[in-house]
């Protein structure tokens, strides 16, 4: 009766403390992501578009009717425009 009496709060507070470092975790992890998505989307290297997939479209694009075609300016790739506005 005593063990049960001492070992369930001591299990609740650990459960707390593991739900906290996981969010803290998750947290940085997102926040970091995001950080680095936004600074690969300025920075003027191909590579980076390879990483995040981010391509911005050249000044020039067409028009085949069904999709919307472009050049990505930093890695030259050809790239299209989904229905969402997203280049991939």
């Amino acid at each position: 009766m005593l063990i049960s009496i001492i070992c369930v709060p001591l299990s609740c507070i650990f459960a707390k403390w593991i739900t906290l470092v996981a969010c803290f975790v998750c947290l940085c992890f997102m926040v970091s992501y995001m950080a680095g998505m936004i600074i690969c989307r300025y920075l003027p290297y191909s590579w980076t578009c390879e990483w995040a997939g981010t391509h911005r479209p050249s000044t020039e694009s067409s028009f085949d009717g069904c999709s919307q075609h472009s050049t990505c300016y930093k890695c030259g790739k050809a790239i299209m425009q989904d229905s969402q506005g997203g280049w991939f």
